[in-house]
């Protein structure tokens, strides 16, 4: 049994980037709470595996690039109706600020703001048509500060698309928010601090993790199960009162 403010049972979740990472432990803790879920991604491997280990009758995997407008329709159609939509799937693209390229630019901005926009498109009005509906946009603490590259040694912090993306999806956010007030359905963002996963191993040498964490208050990095309540409590009936916030479970980055 799930506590009644916190049990999601009957209803229909998708998630974005769902195969693997941050976003596997989404999809974990919205199947967790009685939901049923479709991933996607671009790389089927990660999304069957997905779906096999959790629950093959309560995760769909769908092989999809957000990015592409077929294959968007496509999503939607496999999807049906969606009452939780999770836009986890993103990416950062590191270069020197003054050497990207309008090519790179685009493709981040076209995945990481534009593709949860377009999603909201196709499936939003169908939640405010039934008058329930739950939208996480996965966000960052680089969608609200702009970050100390002294934290990433022999790394840095050039990844401009990656913050500019990321304050603009917590835009989006407040603007769907306020448009979508009196309709049932609610819009948050869920803004990650410092987390290992599959998209940043290459950058978390142990000298950067150890970084990171003395900058953190709690002195460590995120576990790959913290983010999971704050999501519960974003997608929940618990939260209906709850919309255009930027909820940040960063063990106190921001707070230095």
């Amino acid at each position: 049994m799930h506590p009644p403010d916190f049990d999601l049972t009957g209803r229909r979740a998708l998630v974005t980037g769902g195969g693997d990472g941050l976003g596997r432990q989404l999809t974990e803790a919205l199947v967790d709470a009685g939901a049923t879920v479709t991933i996607c991604g671009r790389r089927p491997g990660p999304l069957e595996r997905t779906a096999a280990e959790l629950d093959p009758g309560t995760v769909t995997a769908i092989r999809a690039d957000v990015t592409d407008p077929a294959d968007v329709d496509a999503l939607v159609a496999a999807a049906g109706p969606v009452d939780i939509l999770v836009n986890n799937a993103g990416l950062a693209h590191r270069a020197p600020w003054p050497e990207v390229t309008e090519q790179d630019w685009r493709q981040i901005m076209t995945l990481n703001v534009e593709a949860p926009f377009r999603l909201c498109q196709k499936l939003v009005p169908g939640m405010a048509d039934r008058g329930w509906g739950r939208v996480v946009n996965v966000a960052s603490v680089y969608g609200l500060v702009a970050g100390d590259a002294s934290r990433y040694p022999g790394v840095g912090l050039d990844i401009a698309s990656y913050f500019a993306s990321k304050h603009g999806l917590i835009g989006l956010t407040k603007f769907l928010a306020a448009q979508l007030g009196p309709t049932g359905v609610t819009v948050n963002a869920l803004c990650p601090g410092m987390f290992p996963s599959p998209a940043n191993d290459d950058a978390l040498s142990d000298e950067v993790s150890a970084a990171l964490s003395a900058g953190t208050p709690v002195g460590r990095l995120g576990t790959d199960r913290e983010l999971r309540s704050a999501l519960l409590f974003l997608t929940a009936p618990a939260s209906s009162f709850v919309t255009g916030q930027s909820v940040v479970v960063d063990g106190g980055w921001t707070l230095w």
